[in-house]
């Protein structure tokens, strides 16, 4: 079988960069996890210095991660249409395909709720110590870059459109609206 470089001259560094951005940012996913559970253990038993520490931690995990989705996406859109994003659907994977159903990510985003919440009430409570307050600041502007890059590489390559998990959901209405009109279940 030809590798995706003969299939696809010029490609290889666009391959290459997508696939090892992504396994990076899995691997930092899953310290990031590790990080949350601590973070939500210090700050259950008020052990700040430890919760600042690990707020700081996760700040540069953040970071480090905006960090790889740069080297991910520097190639040219070109590549990205006519190789990467073909790849990630059919028949190389499920229709609907998105990095939102990686469960790695969706356990982070529920414990950045969880955390949000927690350290709300503790500051209601007049619980929550400056330098804590300030880690955690920290953090969710860490968070609303990694956001906003996101953003601007999804525009970049699929300029005004919209990610393949909505664009199968769209079809869905549409197919669903459609058999309703002809009066199917």
């Amino acid at each position: 079988m030809p590798q995706a470089s003969a299939l696809f001259p010029g490609y290889a560094d666009a391959v290459r960069r997508w696939k090892l951005g992504h396994q990076v940012f899995h691997l930092q996913l899953i310290v990031m996890n590790s990080t949350l559970a601590d973070l939500h253990a210090a700050c259950g038993q008020a052990r700040w210095e430890e919760a600042d520490r690990l707020l700081h931690g996760l700040t540069h995990l953040y970071d480090a991660a905006t960090a790889s989705m740069k080297y991910a996406a520097d190639f040219p859109p070109h590549a990205y249409r006519e190789l990467i994003r073909p790849s990630m659907g059919e028949p190389f994977l499920s229709p609907g395909f998105s990095g939102t159903l990686n469960n790695d990510h969706g356990l982070m985003l529920a414990g950045l709720r969880e955390l949000r919440a927690r350290l709300r009430d503790h500051r209601d409570a007049g619980r929550l110590p400056r330098s804590t307050a300030a880690a955690a600041k920290a953090l969710w502007s860490a968070q609303a870059r990694n956001r906003r890059h996101h953003m601007l590489v999804c525009e970049r390559f699929v300029p005004g459109g919209e990610s393949q998990l909505r664009e199968f959901l769209s079809g869905q209405d549409t197919a669903e609206h459609s058999d309703r009109e002809k009066g199917q279940p």
